[in-house]
């Protein structure tokens, strides 16, 4: 586990130390709320509501409950119960760019759980090809709680780029050590999945009660 943690330190002191004026500018941007408004606006209202309306309630859903369970998950049971220093509390000489130092406390990131939550929920709503369905009493149902049926094949690219990127802002930021991003990820492509079928199954449970 000591070996763990100084590799996981070193690569804290890899990241924060690399950078350069227009990276500041960038991971401080991405990792500040009014990108993730542009960015989860931008796609609800290019697929979600141009291509999909019969899903608009359900994805609004789906990402108030990724942020909801992650935020929660992550800073009221595990930060508390891990107890982890952030390192920008526990290391002298952190570099941090237009940000404070937050709560004691930095195992897991948040903001990894957040972004990669939305990432798995949409990229499991939208990505891949579009299926075929068989005309059949079980497939029409099946095609009636899945809205539309839209497929976009750049969402999950788009999404876990958008994600990986967020997550690498926090070392480099002075905010979280690498591990509470991998972990924080982890967490919220769990939690992403999650959100994801237990909509599937309310939406086929409804539409299944409304065929009846």
């Amino acid at each position: 586990m000591e070996k763990v943690l100084q590799l996981d330190e070193s690569l804290f002191w890899w990241i924060n130390q690399h950078h350069s004026p227009a990276l500041d500018w960038t991971m401080w941007f991405l990792s500040n709320k009014i990108s993730w408004i542009l960015v989860l606006l931008s796609v609800y209202l290019i697929v979600t509501i141009i291509h999909d309306r019969k899903s608009w309630f359900w994805v609004l859903t789906g990402i108030a409950l990724c942020f909801l369970l992650a935020d929660q998950v992550s800073n009221n049971v595990i930060k508390d119960g891990v107890m982890r220093l952030r390192p920008c509390h526990a290391l002298e000489n952190v570099r941090m760019f237009h940000t404070n130092k937050g709560g004691l406390y930095g195992f897991v990131s948040s903001h990894a759980a957040n972004s990669f939550a939305i990432a798995m929920f949409l990229s499991l709503m939208y990505g891949g090809k579009k299926k075929i369905i068989v005309n059949n009493k079980k497939s029409d149902t099946w095609l009636r709680c899945m809205g539309s049926g839209y497929k976009a094949p750049w969402i999950p690219y788009f999404m876990f780029v958008w994600a990986a990127v967020v997550g690498y802002s926090r070392p480099y930021l002075g905010k979280h050590y690498l591990g509470d991003v991998v972990c924080g990820a982890i967490l919220g492509i769990g939690i992403g999945a999650a959100v994801y079928f237990v909509i599937l199954k309310i939406r086929a449970f409804i539409v299944s009660k409304s065929s009846e």
